[in-house]
């Protein structure tokens, strides 16, 4: 008993310092867990979650100093630590973001997998680094982001600039040290999401990561995007607005998930939503290692009604300011799950969706397993001109022709700013096109590219190898003009936290990164069938070949006289079956005699019963 309460005495106290060391920001910590939701124009409810955890421990250590982990996930430091670790953007992606209809999102994602990573200056081989990060992040999440090596991966010269803090030590912004990779056929399951919760302070016992419950939102979800970014940012600078004198890192875990409230409610005229029946359970109390714990609902132009209502409203934004509806869990659920559902008032009907400012669309051209080409669509709704950052990584086996690019503008060729074209080499490298296009005001500009479809060896297709091979999303980079920046939500660059953002009011750089859709490709393929068809025949007779061949040669044939011949199986029953039949016959003609004396002895009675009766009829008579 006196043990037990040792234990007990010392797992108190080392839990009630964590706490304390999280709500004071010991050891210079500090965590925060964020959920933004909004209803979308079309009627879905997007909700992000975003888990922030700050660190001042500077990025650019690579010996054994870093050994005391007390919030940030020892298993990411370690694989930054290992590989020089600039900045990492990791997705993994479920679904299609609709831009048309949904807006733009806090964090934009392809389908698929995407890897975007910076290496310090001081990392001698970025390939090498490039291959075993990729692979650790396989191991860490459970996916197959191993397969990013030379030919799924390029060095991108004017999309995904820095987005930590720069500095002259080995925090530079020479692009030689920058990898983007994508792999559009990977999936998102439960298999990546738990080790990806694994990485929070509280895993999902305790806070928000209580919602993230894996068989909802794979039932229910339309949409289901996993984020992970880290990047350097800066605690202190030198005097007179000099450079970081003390650089920290950010850790930012984010889950995307858009739901139709159509779907759960299982009836088409109902649009009310609430937390319980779209994440399978209410709002759980904080995590106690979290600094702050809050909800954030845009209700901007809403029509629906809170219940419960928030502890307070919040208005973010110049000129027409967006309402922020604010739950700080830490008071909302003091006694325990509180759910938070939206009803309306009356049927809401949904009448046209009015289009974000800039759309991005891709398609295949052409026809057959031959030639084909590519045409990207770009749509500026804009009342002044912007400039973007095209960029497309198309594998190896789809030849491009540099010679076929056009860009036209409502019919009108246009010349691009800047144009970067890497040529693709077979088994090595992607193709890697990139273009710098100045946009005019409310236009519309295509680009186009033909290829020619190779045939790969019979070994490199993949096991269904009829449904096609995928393209990975496009990439389009743009600044919002002022007019466009009240239709997305740009994190800041100095703290990429909700809380910073709204509480704040800070004015934010609206560059945003905006994907295509995936593409399909149809190569040619050949007959996998007659190669089945000369396998099965070839084992067909090998194997009849080798019994006889095996026998004549192993076996040696010997004279054996009829009594020693070992008999199988079957021979020993046959041959008790024949023993057995003399036996039977012997019997059956002993029983045959039996019976013709039992019938003549019955003969003779019946004829005697018989003349008994005509010798009394005849002394009647006489």
């Amino acid at each position: 008993k006196m043990m037990s309460l040792i234990l007990c005495a010392v797992y108190l106290s080392v839990t009630c310092l964590l706490h304390v060391q999280a709500q004071n920001g010991g050891d210079h910590e500090k965590f925060t867990e964020e959920l933004f939701m909004k209803e979308t124009p079309s009627g879905h409810v997007y909700s992000h979650f975003q888990f922030t955890t700050r660190w001042d421990s500077d990025i650019r250590r690579r010996d054994n100093s870093r050994e005391h982990y007390n919030l940030f996930p020892r298993s990411v430091g370690d694989i930054v630590a290992a590989y020089g670790v600039q900045e990492l953007s990791l997705s993994l992606t479920q679904g299609l973001w609709r831009y048309e209809k949904w807006g733009y999102p806090i964090n934009s994602a392809p389908p698929g997998a995407q890897v975007i990573a910076r290496f310090q200056s001081s990392v001698p081989d970025v390939d090498k680094a490039w291959e075993g990060l990729t692979s650790a992040l396989a191991g860490l999440l459970c996916s197959s982001l191993n397969n990013l090596g030379r030919t799924e991966s390029i060095q991108p010269e004017y999309s995904f600039a820095n987005q930590g803090v720069t500095g002259p030590d080995s925090l530079g912004t020479n692009r030689t040290y920058l990898r983007y990779g994508i792999l559009p056929r990977e999936n998102l399951c439960t298999e990546n999401l738990t080790p990806w919760k694994k990485l929070l302070p509280c895993k999902n016992k305790r806070g928000l990561a209580v919602l993230l419950s894996s068989g909802h939102i794979q039932k229910y979800s339309v949409y289901f995007s996993l984020g992970l970014d880290l990047k350097p940012v800066c605690y202190s600078t030198g005097e007179e607005g000099g450079g970081c004198t003390s650089p920290g890192v950010e850790l930012v875990q984010s889950v995307s998930v858009v739901i139709d409230p159509v779907i759960i409610n299982k009836q088409a005229d109902n649009t009310d939503w609430n937390v319980k029946r779209m994440f399978g359970i209410g709002v759980t109390p904080a995590c106690p290692l979290a600094h702050t714990s809050t909800i954030f609902i845009d209700t901007t132009d809403s029509t629906y009604v809170l219940d419960p209502p928030p502890n307070e409203y919040l208005y973010y934004g110049a000129g027409m300011p967006r309402k922020l509806a604010v739950y700080d869990v830490k008071i909302f659920t003091e006694h325990g799950i509180t759910d938070i559902t939206a009803k309306h008032p009356k049927s809401h009907i949904y009448g046209i969706v009015r289009a974000p400012p800039v759309l991005f669309n891709r398609h295949v051209v052409g026809t057959g397993q031959e030639r084909g080409g590519i045409v990207a669509t770009i749509k500026n709704s804009c009342t002044t001109g912007i400039t973007v950052a095209y960029l497309e990584l198309i594998p190896w086996y789809l030849r491009v022709y540099l010679h076929t690019l056009k860009i036209e503008t409502d019919g009108v060729p246009v010349k691009p700013i800047n144009t970067v074209y890497r040529p693709g080499r077979d088994r090595e490298r992607p193709y890697h096109l990139e273009l710098v296009l100045k946009l005019a005001a409310r236009s519309t500009t295509t680009i186009r590219i033909d290829m020619e479809y190779s045939i790969l060896r019979w070994t490199e297709y993949p096991p269904d190898a009829n449904h096609g091979l995928y393209v990975g999303a496009a990439v389009l980079t743009t600044r919002l003009p002022v007019d466009g920046k009240a239709n997305a939500t740009v994190l800041a660059a100095e703290d990429s936290s909700l809380s910073h953002l709204f509480w704040g009011n800070v004015a934010t750089d609206p560059v945003l990164k905006i994907y295509s859709e995936t593409l399909l490709i149809t190569v040619p393929t050949p007959d996998f069938s007659m190669p089945y068809n000369v396998i099965c025949l070839a084992c067909t007779i090998a194997a009849l070949a080798f019994g006889p061949i095996h026998n004549m040669t192993t076996k040696k044939l010997v004279l054996v006289s009829p009594d020693q011949e070992e008999k199988s199986l079957l021979g020993k029953i046959i041959a008790c079956v024949l023993s057995c039949l003399p036996t039977l016959a012997a019997r059956k003609k002993k029983q045959e005699p039996e019976q013709t004396s039992d019938e003549d002895k019955g003969n003779e009675e019946n004829s005697e019963e018989s003349n008994t009766p005509t010798q009394s009829e005849d002394t009647n008579n006489s």
